[in-house]
């Protein structure tokens, strides 16, 4: 009986260890994880920073760029019309607590045959799912400054229920909304900068969660790892002592 007992003991020991072991290696590639994360993130911040100490450009000079050059980051004037009754509600955005939509728009530089996708920034909700915001795009000549993103753009769908209209979209995919608006789009879009005004307000930030952020949460991860040691190292020798 009591060999029995021995080996009930025996193999609750060896499940806890094993429990204990993954728990704290996910524990500890987490941390790890965060920390790699807070070094991508402070390099994008330093491209960032170093592209934008360059002022901003010109519609002109960005297109001259290189086309295989990166982009995101770069500040750029855009000067030209809106292309009206063309615009989006990429839903489900959230600013000051409030829930709302970014308002995309398509706009055509001056001079130039292309068209570059625009967020304007964020327009609050109606109180009803079913209505959405009413949008009244300028019809003369309009400047902004905005910042460019490039690559990492999430697919373009339209919304599955029901709607007013097909405006409400969940996330972007420039090559469907080309299609969809049969507009030549290039490969990149841009956010306004600025103080909010009647057509929406901007709160675009290139990097949402900072490097520090990251930090904080890789030592959360290491400081669970560790406790996870403490506690399992504790309950043995509690365990042993009873045994005695």
């Amino acid at each position: 009986m009591q060999l029995v007992l021995w080996h009930k003991q025996k193999l609750s020991s060896i499940i806890t260890l094993c429990m204990v072991t993954v728990v704290v290696l996910v524990c500890v590639r987490l941390g790890f994880w965060q920390l790699q994360r807070a070094e991508q993130k402070q390099q994008q911040l330093t491209a960032i920073e170093k592209l934008q100490t360059q002022g901003v450009m010109s519609w002109q000079q960005l297109t001259n760029l290189p086309s295989n050059w990166n982009k995101t980051g770069v500040l750029v004037e855009l000067t030209g019309v809106f292309i009206q009754d063309q615009y989006w509600l990429l839903d489900n955005q959230v600013y000051n607590g409030q829930v709302g939509y970014d308002l995309l728009v398509l706009f055509k530089p001056a001079d130039d045959s292309h068209t570059i996708l625009v967020n304007l920034g964020w327009v609050k909700a109606p109180l009803s799912r079913s209505e959405l915001p009413k949008i009244k795009l300028p019809t003369k000549r309009f400047t902004l400054i905005a910042q460019i993103k490039e690559n990492n753009l999430s697919g373009f769908t339209l919304e599955r229920e029901a709607a007013p209209s097909n405006i409400r979209i969940q996330n972007i995919d420039l090559n469907k909304l080309s299609q969809t608006s049969q507009q030549k789009l290039v490969n990149y879009m841009a956010y306004r900068q600025g103080e909010g005004d009647e057509l929406a307000t901007p709160h675009y930030k290139a990097v949402v969660m900072s490097p520090q952020k990251h930090h904080a949460y890789a030592v959360q991860w290491f400081l669970i790892a560790i406790a996870c040691v403490f506690v399992a190292v504790f309950a043995s020798k509690k365990r042993t002592h009873n045994e005695k």
